[in-house]
């Protein structure tokens, strides 16, 4: 019988010699000597962070106040900006404004009794986060002007390499974990129209807004009917002496979201007495929040197709579009859809629709051939402008805006190439110790956004603190499983609007698989990421023998002298 190839105590078992003379027999290639110290003791861990929006703010409040771990994680957030906000510090256009009811487009620990209007404007819901911010220090581990421009995985140390433009001072540091919070629709992108570069007039994005644009008198083109057309038309047309809209495909102008809980359907100022009562009553604003949160939260059955809710939402739309529009056959031809309402994202634009019918406005359906010297030409002809708003949107391919090289040096650039696949739009196959905020297949269209990034921001750290406590170098999500659950997810989602036959952004260009929602509800979500599946992840660990955290065989209490009864309730 071969001697057991262990230790005891640091000495030799059956005879055999420490010091290789005699018959030593080897050790067990998982040996480790004990670690001295207790049971999951955590690791050093540094965490970056990248972008300081609502997200980036969520994960440092949860470390901050909810999840302590300042003892054990360093967190960075490096901010490109100058501040924090995000998307709601960049998009400055006219009439921006969120189509979330606003007591519900908040943080959770900070209800804002103060809200202006039920739905409120960008500039507002800015000022709400910056003020977050001051009062909670939300921006202590955050870095401003600082641009991550290249993250790579080092297998061997198993860090992140991570490269950091300063206002062109390149610095280089590492992290453990490297968290993705640039949001989805972040990397604004110029339309593909040829002639672009040709145009002479002036040309604006409705992401890199000009101040100081003056539009009153003007002629002015819009490409695009999305969410930010849909605002920024009513607003120029107001006082621009002529207006072009160029619409590539109908959309749907919806009665506001929880529009039943609006007066008269629409947007509407709180009174000061409403504000007051809310301030003074915290449970009135929190059975208020409450309700709100429900209602929006039911809206997930009209993405059913043929279910009641969508045969109700699509007869109420296309009523009250149709009156909108004045029942202009032409217009209800060109801007109502044939398509189930939310296959694209339905918009509430208040305004909107009147505008479309103003004398000053001109409805373009014709596809745009190229730009000229002086304007934008179509089969139907040549139209000069003085401006020319691009309101066409983002890259949302989902791969950040920096080089990301993971494992086995795959880029995720080319990895999400034609199709990005997530876990639970959290996780990447081959990206070790990579978590994203609102990644691909996330609950980016139904439900509260801001409730989906807590608990992605609770996941996240749960992860941080498994990884730490528990001796892990690496944590990667099996690409057997990121197939596996896309595939069902797929399935699901053929139940859905989102595969009703139209063209959004929320489907892949390549063959129209939906890539940007959820399949399933947001409480559907929740649930899933409180299960905490361990299972389909591949784990790497700092030593040979993944109990090594096991320690010293005593606890951090004994250690320190607490309360070793405490398990004693009655």
């Amino acid at each position: 019988m071969k001697n057991l190839p262990y230790e005891i105590n640091g000495g030799p078992v059956n005879g055999t010699s420490p010091n290789g003379e005699g018959d030593a027999t080897p050790r067990d290639p998982t040996w480790v000597p004990v670690s001295e110290q207790p049971v999951f003791t955590p690791r050093k861990l540094k965490v970056i962070c990248v972008g300081a929006g609502y997200s980036g703010l969520m994960l440092a409040y949860k470390y901050k106040y909810e999840t302590p771990m300042d003892d054990y994680v360093d967190l960075t957030i490096y901010e490109k900006n100058h501040d924090v906000g995000g998307t709601w510090l960049e998009n400055r256009y006219p009439g921006v404004a969120c189509d979330v009811p606003a007591h519900i487009y908040t943080f959770s620990f900070e209800p804002n009794p103060d809200w202006s209007c039920f739905y409120s404007s960008g500039p507002e819901i800015w000022e709400y986060i910056k003020r977050t911010t001051v009062k909670y220090g939300l921006d202590e581990k955050v870095q401003f002007n600082s641009k991550v421009i290249e993250t790579v995985w080092d297998e061997s140390s198993g860090k992140w390499r991570v490269k950091v433009d300063q206002q062109g001072t390149i610095i280089e540091t590492e992290a453990d974990v490297l968290v993705n919070a640039a949001g989805i629709l972040n990397k604004w992108c110029w339309p593909d129209i040829p002639g672009i570069d040709t145009y002479k007039g002036k040309k604006v994005h409705s992401a890199r807004w000009d101040p100081d644009l003056d539009w009153a008198g003007k002629r002015v083109a819009i490409i695009g009917n999305g969410s930010s057309a849909i605002q920024i038309l009513p607003q120029m047309q107001k006082t621009a002496g002529h207006t072009t809209t160029y619409v590539r495909s109908p959309t749907w102008i919806t009665p506001n979201f929880a529009a039943h809980l609006a007066r008269d359907g629409k947007n509407f100022e709180y009174t000061e007495e409403e504000k007051r009562r809310f301030r003074e009553e915290p449970r009135a604003l929190f059975e208020y929040r409450k309700n709100i949160e429900h209602n929006f939260n039911k809206f997930f059955y009209t993405f059913l197709k043929d279910s009641p809710d969508q045969q109700a939402a699509f007869e109420a739309c296309t009523e009250s579009m149709q009156q909108g529009l004045n029942h202009d056959d032409r217009l209800c031809e060109k801007i109502i859809p044939k398509w189930p309402v939310g296959c694209r994202r339905a918009t509430p634009g208040e305004g909107y629709l009147e505008a479309l019918c103003a004398k000053n406005v001109d409805v373009e359906s014709d596809k745009i051939i190229g730009f000229t010297e002086n304007g934008i030409k179509t089969a139907a002809g040549e139209r000069e402008f003085d401006i020319v708003v691009c309101a066409t949107g983002f890259d949302v391919s989902f791969t950040p805006y920096w080089k990301l090289v993971g494992k086995n040096g795959v880029w995720l650039a080319d990895q999400w190439k034609d199709i990005p696949e997530a876990y639970f739009g959290i996780c990447a196959a081959n990206m070790p110790n990579y978590f994203i905020f609102n990644g691909p297949n996330c609950p980016a269209g139904h439900g509260s956004l801001l409730a989906v990034m807590e608990w992605t921001a609770e996941y996240i750290l749960r992860w941080c603190r498994k990884i730490a406590k528990q001796d892990i170098k690496s944590v990667t999500v099996k690409p057997d499983v990121v197939h596996e659950y896309n595939v069902y997810s797929q399935e699901y989602l053929k139940r859905t609007v989102f595969t009703g036959g139209c063209r959004s952004w929320y489907q892949s260009r390549k063959d129209g698989r939906v890539t940007a929602m959820y399949g399933g509800s947001v409480l559907h979500y929740k649930e899933n990421l409180e299960e905490f599946r361990t299972e389909d992840f591949e784990f790497e660990y700092r030593s040979p023998n993944r109990f090594r955290f096991l320690g010293n065989g005593l606890t951090i209490r004994e250690k320190e002298g607490g309360d070793l009864g405490f398990y004693v309730k009655k």
